[in-house]
């Protein structure tokens, strides 16, 4: 496993293979929504954040987004929301906010993968300073549609879709990015939210846009 705080009650998890080994659970046991397999493991998850991060998401309610990678591992991103101090347990309170949209129902791990892999996704960013420290950061961007949005409370938000870029160099990005944001959704209500209430900075090419922009 390996943990990314994000904020006092959301932080990231990959958990690699072995570790879905260990816990006896499968990209499956998400698909059919295995309630008892998620919720052991989010007892170890949030233990475990607590110890090596300290986010602490007692007395929280919780949501859980999964992104899958290529390499069978999962990103997983833990949200907590305050419920008026009340102390609501996971087991009653967790809601499963898996941020892949699914037709249908999911045949294999591979398949979800592939579908992980063909669906917009936003990433919030705090500042339009840490889009743009991106932006400097990493090669120019091909294959890949994004524009970035502005949101109502100043925030800025990144909408990625792959086209033909390689799942290998996807990840490499996504990877990239994520050193400067969070994920944010990847439900298409969501997304239609943002692009109806955002200001729209970039309509598209945001990164090469914004690196020329930065290098002048």
């Amino acid at each position: 496993m390996k943990f990314r705080k994000i904020d006092d009650t959301k932080f990231q998890c990959i958990l690699y293979q072995e570790d879905m080994r260990n816990f006896n659970i499968s990209m499956e046991d998400f698909m059919r929504n295995d309630a008892t397999k998620i919720h052991e493991l989010l007892d170890i998850v949030i233990e475990k954040a607590y110890e090596q991060i300290g986010v602490d998401m007692d007395g929280t309610v919780m949501s859980l987004q999964l992104v899958p990678q290529p390499n069978q591992s999962l990103l997983l991103t833990v949200s907590g929301k305050k419920e008026d101090g009340v102390l609501q347990s996971i087991g009653s309170e967790l809601r499963g906010d898996i941020g892949i949209r699914q037709q249908r129902p999911m045949q294999s791990a591979e398949e979800m993968a592939r579908h992980a892999f063909s669906v917009p996704v936003i990433f919030r960013f705090e500042s339009l300073e840490d889009f743009e420290k991106l932006s400097l950061s990493i090669p120019e961007v091909r294959g890949v549609f994004n524009a970035l949005y502005k949101g109502e409370a100043g925030d800025y938000y990144l909408l990625i879709e792959r086209k033909n870029l390689s799942e290998s160099k996807y990840v490499s990005l996504i990877t990239n990015i994520l050193e400067y944001s969070e994920i944010y959704t990847s439900q298409e209500l969501e997304i239609s939210y943002i692009k109806e209430h955002g200001s729209l900075i970039f309509r598209s090419n945001a990164i090469n846009s914004a690196r020329k922009y930065c290098s002048i």
